[in-house]
Parts: C-alpha cells; structure tokens; sequence
C-alpha cells in the first residue's frame, strides 16, 4: 500500500515522502496540500445529505515539506448551502487556500433537463496500467474514443521546455484515463468519495496544460464541480479544453465514474519561465 502523504503530530500535519513536490526540492506537489484541504474540510463539516457541489484550491506559493497548520471556517451555514475555507500555513505564511461550497439534497424538479451523455469507454479493469504513477492506478483510454478533437500542434522540441510528465498520454488525442486514487492523505483516515477528488483533482492541470514534450505552465489552481459524489473508486478524467496566450492558460476537464459523469475540474496557470532540470 502506497505511503500517507500526511502523519499528524498533535494539530499539525507532517508531509511524508510521498507528497514531495515535482518543480523544486523540499517542497510539496499541488495535489498533498489540496487533498489535505479536501481531507480536513469534509471532517468538520461534510456530512451524508451534503454534496460538495463546488472545491476551489487557490495554490499562492510553492509549499514547503515541513509540517502544516490547516484552519477552517464556515463563512456561510445555512439551511440550503454551507461555504467553507480551509487554510494551509507553513512557518506562519498562508500557502494554500480552499473553499468548498456544499449543497443539502433536495427532491429534484418533476421536468426533465438534458443532461450531458454518457461516455463510451472501456471499463478500467479491461485497459493496461501505466507503471509511471505511484499515487494512482492509471488506466489511459484509447484514443478511437475520445469525444473531443485534439489535435497537437505542429513545431515545437524536448530541449525548449521542462521535462515530461505524462508518459503514455503525452499526446493530446490519448489524454483521457481511468484514475484509482492509492493510500491515504491522512495516515489511519481510509480515502472517501469526495477526498477521492481531491487527491486527484491536480492531475487536470498537467493533462490540460501540457504540450507533446512537458509541462511549461504551473497550476495557480483547480476548481472541481459535482452534481453528486463519485461511486466507487475509479475516476474518469477527460481533457476537454486548452486555452492560452501570453503566458496564462485555462484548461478544463470532464470528470466520470462507472455510472456516468459527475462533473467538471477547471484549472488556470501560469507560465513557468525558469526550467526545472531534467
């Protein structure tokens, strides 16, 4: 079983190896500090009738591996919706910022809407797993089934751009996988549906931002958008939408279980001028 990101030590989270980030020694990766948002909003107020309809993790600077103090507050508890903030601090400075707006269930309206269709994938357990990921079991999805037409631009070399992330999916038509998040976030906390998410929800920006030879944008954030919660622990991720000039970027991924989509993750970047070595 893979390694916790987190051990804690009285109230504050301590970062194991396995959360180390990828751009700079000694920090952590994107996807530690937002599932450990994730992991300490629903423990004090998730709850069985509340789905959290709306997860943004703003990522103001590159935190450091030491240990973290997380601080939450219901900005907004009504009888309808909660908004709730999360903070991450590290040495007294604010890293990471969430908020998470969680929607009671209702009845649903007696009129049908349209609602977005099923994907037409293989289920996971037919695919091969990539070997390149040790936080997730991957499973990309042959291109003959992508929805969307993406189609890598022409030029462009290795040596202009940082180093490669995606393995198999570094081309855009093959940019859709079946993801099962592995270990915990908090050692000795098994992973929910939702933290499911936010363990994973990262991995839309290097899938959306990336070119054929690496990554050249950092993540400033990712929002996620549910109309439920996942089932099961298979997450579909497909690259929808890529847009960027002047060196700010947008993405946007769809996101599905095995029963059909649940919703949307939307990811803005920057460009990252200074290179990381190879």
């Amino acid at each position: 079983m893979s390694q916790p990101m987190f051990e804690t030590d009285g109230d504050l989270f301590v970062p194991t190896r396995a959360g180390r980030g990828y751009w700079q020694e000694g920090t952590l990766t994107g996807a530690a500090v937002a599932a450990l948002t994730g992991f300490v909003i629903e423990r004090d107020f998730g709850g069985p009738e509340l789905v959290p309809t709306r997860f943004c993790v703003d990522m103001l600077r590159m935190p450091p591996a030491i240990p973290l103090r997380v601080t939450t507050e219901a900005i907004h508890d009504g009888r309808r919706l909660k908004l709730i903030e999360a903070r991450i601090h590290a040495d007294g400075k604010l890293v990471t910022r969430a908020t998470c707006q969680f929607v009671h269930r209702a009845q649903q309206p007696e009129n049908p809407t349209w609602q977005t269709p099923a994907w037409d994938a293989p289920h996971p357990e037919t695919l091969p797993a990539m070997t390149r990921f040790s936080r997730w079991d991957a499973r990309p999805i042959p291109a003959a089934h992508a929805r969307v037409a993406r189609i890598a631009p022409l030029g462009g070399e290795a040596a202009r751009g940082n180093p490669p992330v995606l393995g198999d999916l570094a081309e855009p038509e093959t940019r859709q996988m079946w993801m099962k998040a592995l270990g915990e976030i908090v050692a000795g906390h098994p992973l929910t549906p939702f933290t499911q998410i936010a363990m994973t929800g990262d991995f839309s920006s290097p899938l959306t931002h990336s070119s054929r030879f690496g990554i050249d944008f950092v993540n400033t954030d990712f929002t996620v958008y549910l109309h439920r919660q996942p089932q099961g622990e298979w997450l579909g991720y497909e690259l929808t939408g890529h847009l960027s000039e002047a060196g700010v970027a947008v993405g946007e991924c769809r996101l599905h279980d095995l029963s059909g989509p649940i919703g949307t993750i939307n990811v803005a970047a920057a460009a990252q001028v200074r290179k990381r070595p190879a």
